[in-house]
């Protein structure tokens, strides 16, 4: 999630640049990282979770391509700070749950 957030901030920089290349490869990376955390899901237990998590997935996968197309920074941020939001709550779950030590070596 941190790296998705790291390349929707390079991809508001590239907003800039009327070469629209270098929005297509920001768009490509962030739909990777996208995909990747689709496949990570436990699809076979998760449950309502995983449906919510898959929708939204495919929703900021909609909302990154469209922003890029319509020059839309706005639009990227919220999607960043949804990000931001989602991942504090996966850490929060990870890194303080009941029993835990210390951070797992993989995480969402």
């Amino acid at each position: 999630m941190e790296a998705a957030q790291r390349f929707l901030l390079k991809l508001e920089e590239a907003l800039q640049d009327p070469d629209p290349r270098l929005r297509d490869y920001f768009v490509k990376k962030l739909q990777a990282i996208l995909d990747e955390l689709h496949r990570r899901l436990n699809h076979e237990a998760g449950g309502e979770l995983v449906g919510n998590l898959i929708r939204l997935y495919a929703w900021w996968g909609c909302e990154i391509a469209g922003a890029a197309a319509q020059g839309d920074a706005p639009r990227l941020r919220r999607v960043c700070s949804q990000m931001d939001g989602i991942r504090q709550a996966w850490e929060k779950v990870l890194f303080r749950g009941e029993g835990m030590s210390e951070a797992p070596s993989i995480y969402l």
